[in-house]
């Protein structure tokens, strides 16, 4: 019998194998947009009851009630919540506020869970909530938040197939992994950065994980912990990490969904509370939590995104979380920046270029150029637009692909138009990371106005328009070319 941890990994292997080589002779066609979603109220409370009047029916057997002013018994509690199909509610240290309590009435569960001790939520409060349930008003808690977590990854029992840590000194990658250990039935705990506190290792020594996932890099969760670790499982220690939040969240989610997901969650990298009630629920639907910042997807994020491929991007919080432009940008509903900033005027095709291309169209053969140019271009990301700019500071779009296919070997012409000509001819059907995508004002050549580079999973790598920054966004379909270019 294959170890689960080896199993995993030749699986993930595999995956990427395959990836890539999907890369080179099928990439994915250009997806439609999305539905979007926003589960939001006026304040965390009012959120966290949204989340949950949207989704879940009165009658649940459990809700779990958590301090909204701080995140780690939520976070831990997460798994358990997601595993159990159960909401999470937040209140105040003291008080129940009058929409959670009117959520609660709703609900009618079969009983509350108190996430943390009497000094996260107190005795009054777990008193006044006995008043929503039929059934029995418990708490799980310990001395701290790494004993609490600990006494909610008890819960889970024995031999589970993965525990999860991340750090209980910082939110982001705990919120990422918690709805991938709750689809799994699986615990997250939470560490000190640089040593287990005690309760957590007789909790490992209890679960006894088949092998153990480090959620986060080392300067969130030291090597020092990763070698500790390893003295608790029969299996592997593996860490699932990036450079910063947004890609350890993007990595998680390449980790748990290969083949994509249905649902997306996106919450704010940088402000927890509205993400707290939608852990479990991601947990529950199957869906990954990204991290995004209020008006902007970083590019490692935008790349998980159009990998996902989901049909939906559920927004947690409100706009001043999570901005409209994102959620649209998210679900490949983008508008167009460049007639945004600078309206271009529709004139007449003198002919119809594009239906004698059509007409006589074959595929080309495949080019190494553009994978090349994509490596330098990526490069250059987040220098800004600059209009007749061709570097090493600024760029314009025609401009950044001349200089990137010149660092890859191949000289293209200066302007967008006779970019369009010096290519060869490929449909969006045959498409391949690295070839040119064309816009133009007419729908025919004489009306190109902007050029990217089509980066692969329906991506593009451009300089956009006065005040923007190079970027690695979805394709905007809109006023796009039926036929790109490929550099030979």
């Amino acid at each position: 019998m294959t170890h689960p941890a080896a199993a995993r990994t030749l699986g993930l292997l595999l995956a990427a194998a395959l990836t890539a080589l999907l890369a080179l002779v099928a990439p994915p066609a250009l997806a439609a947009p999305a539905t979007t979603e926003r589960l939001a109220g006026d304040d965390r409370y009012s959120t966290a009851a949204a989340v949950s009047r949207a989704n879940y029916a009165p009658g649940v057997g459990t809700v779990y009630v958590a301090n909204g002013l701080d995140y780690p018994d939520a976070l831990a509690g997460a798994p358990r919540a997601g595993a159990d199909g159960a909401p999470i509610l937040l209140v105040q240290q003291g008080a129940v506020p009058a929409v959670v309590k009117t959520e609660l009435g709703r609900l009618r569960p079969g009983r509350i869970v108190i996430l943390g001790g009497s000094g996260v939520v107190s005795d009054a409060v777990a008193a006044e909530l006995d008043a929503y349930t039929s059934g029995a008003v418990s708490r799980i808690s310990g001395a701290n938040r790494y004993a609490t977590a600990a006494a909610i990854a008890s819960t889970f029992g024995s031999d589970v197939d993965v525990a999860y840590v991340a750090s209980g000194l910082t939110y982001p990658d705990a919120l990422a992994g918690a709805p991938v250990a709750g689809s799994g039935k699986d615990p997250v705990l939470l560490v000190r950065g640089d040593r287990l506190d005690s309760p957590v290792a007789a909790t490992l020594r209890q679960l006894r994980p088949q092998w153990i996932v480090i959620l986060g890099g080392a300067g969130a969760v030291s090597e020092g912990i990763a070698a500790e670790l390893r003295g608790y499982t029969a299996g592997s220690v593996t860490r699932i990490g990036g450079s910063d939040r947004f890609s350890t969240a993007a990595a998680i989610s390449a980790d748990a969904y290969p083949d994509g997901a249905d649902v997306v969650y996106l919450a704010n990298g940088y402000d927890f509370p509205d993400a707290l009630s939608g852990a479990p629920l991601a947990g529950r639907e199957r869906g990954p939590v990204l991290l995004v910042r209020p008006g902007s997807i970083d590019p490692t994020v935008a790349l998980e995104l159009a990998r996902l491929g989901a049909s939906r991007v559920v927004a947690l919080g409100g706009p001043g979380v999570v901005s409209d432009a994102v959620l649209n940008l998210a679900a490949g509903k983008v508008e167009d920046p460049i007639l945004a900033d600078k309206p271009v005027t529709t004139a007449p095709a003198a002919t119809d270029e594009i239906a004698k291309i059509a007409a006589s169209y074959r595929t080309p053969a495949a080019s190494t150029t553009g994978t090349k140019a994509i490596t330098w271009a990526r490069t250059q990301l987040g220098k800004p637009y600059g209009w007749g700019e061709e570097g090493p500071e600024a760029y314009d779009c025609s401009g950044l692909t001349m200089r990137a296919f010149e660092q890859a070997g191949r000289q293209l012409p200066r302007v967008t138009r006779d970019q369009w000509k010096a290519t060869t001819r490929v449909s969006l059907d045959d498409l391949r990371p690295g070839d040119l995508l064309f816009w133009s004002s007419n729908g025919q050549p004489d009306g190109i106005y902007h050029v990217a580079i089509y980066t692969g999973n329906g991506m593009r790598l451009h300089a956009p328009s006065t005040g923007k920054f190079v970027e690695e966004v979805a394709v905007y379909n809109n006023r796009l070319l039926p036929f790109g270019g490929r550099v030979m």
